[in-house]
């Protein structure tokens, strides 16, 4: 008995995991509640992945360029010079630029195709490249003659002076060959002798046909139709319509493009210094400018040509525009021409249109105007990018590629823009308010 005893209490027990049950609640109704909720939140998940799956591969990765039928059938503008035939004159110049011109060359014949074959005149300009740019351009001319449409192929040499291995030996002497080389581009608006309702001025750049369109609607003012804004302005009508160009993971043209009371942007997104003016980018809406180029612009032709070959409600008094020379001080050739056209009008508007993205390469281009857009990456960006683009500006950090002269402020013979409206108390501009001086004037 004693041993039986012990071998009782020395011998292991043996221990069995009770099978695992789920957690039940113990109210019946409760059970068949949260039952019930677990089916509904299963199936509302399985629904959203499913819709969001089809609206991924049927809208989030569809390329983000409107239709051209879809452009024209929203915008008067566009509706009203199609149904009248209104003409256009495109102006583009070019250097070394073999390895875009295949995208120009397409997207221009599809435009081309829109507007109009008879309705339309190209004039281009090359000087001095050393790759195959001149015999590109010779074979696009063929094609536009067998098209019917009216064209100009300016091929040069020496435009540039000696030395040519140093085209940019100063800043000065760069402006002045830039000049001449898209005046030449002007040239066959005076040969043509004929009223041109809208001048599109392009770089060597890629793009997309509806940018153009889109540039025309914002020219026309458009976007305003239903609602009165830019109160300020004595002058409404629109001149100048830009789009933004992007290289290198910045804004390019930052020399150039200035908001409307003369502050200069900054290369990260959404560039500009008002919270209105950024918002505008954000929201894709045309917003004011002071100065813009940026690579492509469409302008109101009346004021290329002469005074008698303009319309009846031309208010362009003086004569035709084109791009100056340099004053004394340093600036750039296509900030002068926004600003002669200020000082002429008194502040008649020039826009942006920040949903208009051009690059100056086909790998920057569909980086930025077709990845960075397609509705899905946009939808991305809203949720989580935006956030932190706002952390960044809060943190200063946005002021990093903000445009601070020549050589970082360093050129003393760069120009300063004197005669700016004042933001902060609504100012307009008035005819001849801009003057220069140097910056080591300062």
């Amino acid at each position: 008995m004693q041993r039986a005893r012990e071998m009782r209490e020395c011998s292991p027990v043996l221990v069995r995991n009770a099978p695992k049950q789920a957690y039940s609640p113990p109210f019946p109704w409760l059970r068949s509640s949260l039952a019930r909720n677990s089916d509904t939140v299963s199936l509302s998940l399985w629904v959203c992945g499913a819709l969001l799956t089809v609206w991924v591969y049927t809208s989030g990765i569809s390329p983000p360029f409107p239709s051209a039928s879809s452009l024209i059938s929203s915008s008067p503008t566009l509706t009203s010079y199609l149904e009248r035939n209104a003409t256009y004159y495109i102006s583009a110049t070019f250097w070394n630029n073999e390895d875009i011109l295949s995208a120009w060359t397409s997207e221009t014949l599809q435009l081309i195709d829109i507007l109009g074959p008879s309705n339309v005149y190209v004039s281009m300009t090359e000087n001095d490249s050393e790759d195959d740019t001149p015999t590109m351009l010779r074979r696009f001319g063929r094609q536009l003659d067998v098209l019917n449409v009216r064209h100009n192929v300016n091929i040069s040499t020496g435009i540039r002076e000696e030395p040519l291995n140093d085209p940019w030996r100063s800043v000065r002497h760069r402006v002045g060959y830039m000049t001449n080389l898209r005046n030449g581009a002007l040239q066959s608006l005076e040969d043509a002798r004929q009223r041109f309702d809208v001048v599109i001025l392009l770089n060597d750049i890629v793009f997309h046909h509806t940018d153009v369109l889109k540039l025309v609607s914002a020219l026309g003012g458009d976007d305003q139709r239903e609602k009165a804004r830019n109160n300020h302005h004595k002058n409404t009508r629109r001149r100048m319509a830009c789009g933004l160009d992007m290289d290198n993971a910045a804004l390019y043209d930052a020399w150039v493009l200035q908001d409307r009371c003369g502050r200069p942007i900054t290369g990260f997104w959404p560039f500009f210094t008002s919270e209105e003016d950024k918002q505008a980018v954000r929201d894709g809406h045309v917003l004011e400018v002071g100065t813009c180029w940026n690579g492509i612009a469409a302008l109101d032709g009346d004021m290329f040509i002469d005074s008698q070959l303009r319309s009846k409600t031309a208010d362009w008094h003086t004569g035709a525009l084109r791009f100056s020379e340099p004053p004394e001080c340093v600036i750039s050739e296509c900030a002068l021409l926004p600003l002669r056209i200020t000082n002429t009008t008194g502040g008649a508007p020039i826009v942006v249109d920040p949903t208009v993205v051009v690059a100056y390469s086909v790998r920057g281009w569909k980086y930025y105007a077709v990845w960075l857009r397609m509705p899905v990456v946009k939808l991305w960006m809203h949720i989580f990018e935006e956030r932190y683009w706002d952390l960044w500006w809060n943190m200063g950090m946005g002021k990093g590629l903000r445009w601070t002269g020549l050589d970082n402020g360093r050129e003393k013979k760069e120009c300063i823009i004197d005669g700016w409206p004042r933001c902060d108390t609504n100012d307009a501009a008035v005819p001849g308010g801009f003057s220069f001086r140097f910056r080591g004037d300062l």
